[in-house]
C-alpha cells in the first residue's frame, strides 16, 4: 500500500505541480526530463545522431547571434557548416574563463526572449565567474540531474534530507521543499550538535534519501558511527566537491548503501553521473560533448588523464563551446555501461581540491562554506583561504578593480562568515594582487595546515 500511494503521490506532483511549474516559469523541465527517460536507451548510433543535429544547431545560433564566436569562426576562416561532429569541433579555440570573462556580456550573450539573470561560479580556480542564464537552461540541467536521481532509485516526491549552501530558504525555495518533501540543512554547520540534529531529522522523519556535498556527508557519516547509528538509507547522491575515497567508503559504510556521484557545473549543465552498476559515470551526451585534451589541446589517448573541455548542445543565452571548466579527468573510451544506457562513458574525474578549516568548536568549514559566500561579492575576483593554526584564519582576495576591496568590504565579508558558521575563529582578510597557483595549475581554495592533520583523516 505505501509503495502503492508513494507511487501515485509521485505522478501526482510530476504531472500536475510540477508540470504548472513548468508552465509558469517556461523552463519546460518535465518535458525535458521525459524525453531523456526514453532518450537513455536508445542505441549509441541514435545519441549520436541526435547529439549532432543539436551541435549543428548550436554553431548556427552562436554565429548567427553571438559576437565573441563569430570572431572565432572568422579568426580560423570557418563556416557554419564546417562543424557537424565533435571532431569538427577541434577546428575552434578552446574557450577559457578568462576570454569570456573579457568580453561579458555585450560580445558573449544572445536574446532568447526569455528573462535572464546572472548567475556566478567560482569553478575549480577560485575566480569569480558570471554567466546568464534563463529559465529553460535551468530546465534544461535540472532534467538531467533529475535523471541521475531516478538512477540512484528516487522517485519525485519521496522525503529526502539534502545539504546545501543556501540555508536560508526564500518562499520559492521552501514551497520547492514542501513539495517535494525536502529537508534542507545546511552544508556549513558540521558541528557535532548539528550534525546530531541531521542524524535525528533522518530517524524522526523516516527519511531514506540523503543527498549533499561530499564533505559535509562524510562528516555526517562519521558521527552517525561514533553514535551508532545504523539505519540503512535507500540513496546516497553527491556534488559540488570531490569524493575521495574515504569520503565514499565511510558514507557507505555508515549509511547501508552505496554513493552515486553527479558531476556539473555551476554554468548551467550537468556533465555526467554514476547509475550504480559499476564505478564510471555516465555522460549526459544530450546535454554536453565531452573532450579530454592535453596542455597543447590534442586528444589524450583513452586511459589517461586529460584536461576536460565541455561544449554544452543548449545554446541559452550565453552558448559555451569548447569551454575549458578547468578539472581534468579520465574517458571512459567507446565502452557502454553493462546497465543499457547508450550515453558514453566517464571513467573518472579528478583535480577539484577541497579542504577544510576546523574551528576552535569542532565546526568544519568546507569549500563550498567559502564559495557559497565570497562569490556573492562583486568587488572580489577571486580569494584563498589559509588556516596555519585552529583559532585564526586568513582570506586573500585579489579585488575585482584597484581599491574595490576596502575596510568596509572587509568587515562586510568577515561578518558575513560568522553569521553562516566561522562564529569562533579569527579572520584576517588581506588584499594581494596574485594568488598563485599550485604546480597542477589549479588554484586551492583553502589551504588549512590543521585541516591535513585533524580533520580529512582517512578513518581506520
Amino acid at each position: 500500500m505505501i509503495s502503492t500511494w508513494n507511487s501515485s503521490r509521485s505522478w501526482v506532483l510530476r504531472n500536475a505541480f510540477l508540470r504548472a511549474g513548468d508552465l509558469i516559469c517556461r523552463q519546460g523541465m518535465v518535458r525535458r526530463l521525459s524525453f531523456l527517460e526514453r532518450a537513455q536507451w536508445w542505441r549509441r548510433e541514435e545519441v549520436e545522431r541526435w547529439r549532432n543535429r543539436s551541435l549543428q544547431m548550436l554553431i548556427d545560433a552562436a554565429h548567427r547571434e553571438v559576437p565573441f564566436y563569430r570572431s572565432l569562426f572568422d579568426e580560423r576562416h570557418l563556416k557554419v557548416g564546417d562543424i557537424k561532429s565533435p571532431l569538427d569541433l577541434r577546428r575552434l579555440p578552446i574557450v577559457t574563463k578568462n576570454m569570456l570573462r573579457a568580453q561579458y556580456p555585450q560580445q558573449t550573450t544572445r536574446d532568447t526572449g526569455l528573462k535572464t539573470y546572472e548567475v556566478s561560479s567560482s569553478g575549480s580556480t577560485g575566480n569569480n565567474f558570471w554567466v546568464t542564464e534563463d529559465a529553460e537552461t535551468a530546465g534544461q540541467y535540472r532534467a538531467s540531474f533529475m535523471l541521475a536521481l531516478e538512477w540512484a532509485g528516487w522517485q519525485v516526491g519521496e522525503p529526502h534530507m539534502q545539504t546545501g549552501i543556501t540555508p536560508a530558504r526564500s518562499w520559492d525555495r521552501q514551497l520547492k521543499d514542501w513539495l517535494l518533501c525536502c529537508h534542507y540543512v545546511s552544508a556549513y554547520e558540521l558541528d557535532d550538535t548539528s550534525l546530531d540534529a541531521a542524524l535525528d531529522a533522518l530517524e524522526s522523519k523516516n527519511i531514506r534519501h540523503l543527498w549533499g556535498y561530499p564533505g559535509s556527508l562524510y562528516f555526517l557519516a562519521r558521527r552517525a558511527v561514533q553514535k551508532g547509528w545504523n539505519r540503512p538509507l535507500k540513496t546516497l547522491v553527491t556534488w559540488g566537491d570531490n569524493l575521495y575515497q574515504h569520503y565514499r567508503s565511510t558514507i557507505e559504510n555508515a549509511f547501508g548503501t552505496r554513493v552515486r556521484d553527479t558531476y556539473g557545473c555551476g554554468e548551467g549543465f550537468q556533465i555526467a553521473a554514476q547509475c550504480g552498476v559499476n564505478s564510471n559515470y555516465h555522460l549526459h551526451s544530450l546535454d554536453v560533448i565531452v573532450e579530454f585534451l592535453d596542455d597543447e589541446g590534442n586528444a589524450v589517448p583513452d586511459g589517461q588523464l586529460g584536461n576536460i573541455v565541455v561544449t554544452r548542445l543548449h545554446p541559452g543565452p550565453m552558448p559555451l563551446i569548447r569551454y575549458r571548466i578547468g578539472d581534468v579527468g579520465i574517458s571512459g573510451g567507446g565502452e557502454q555501461c553493462s546497465c543499457g544506457r547508450g550515453f558514453e562513458l566517464l571513467a573518472s574525474v579528478q583535480g577539484r581540491d577541497t579542504d577544510i578549516v576546523v574551528t576552535p568548536s569542532g565546526n568544519r568549514l568546507i569549500v563550498h562554506f567559502f564559495t557559497g559566500l565570497i562569490e556573492r561579492f562583486r568587488e572580489i575576483n577571486c580569494f584563498q583561504v589559509v588556516q596555519e593554526e585552529i583559532g585564526s584564519m586568513v582570506v586573500r582576495v585579489v579585488p575585482s578593480k584597484p581599491s574595490a576591496v576596502d575596510n568596509t568590504v572587509k568587515r562586510r565579508l568577515i561578518s558575513t562568515l560568522q553569521k553562516y558558521g566561522a562564529t569562533d575563529i579569527d579572520i584576517t582578510v588581506e588584499t594581494t594582487d596574485h594568488i598563485p597557483t599550485a604546480p597542477s595549475g589549479k588554484r586551492r581554495f583553502v589551504v588549512s595546515k590543521v585541516a591535513s592533520q585533524t580533520a580529512v583523516r582517512p578513518q581506520a
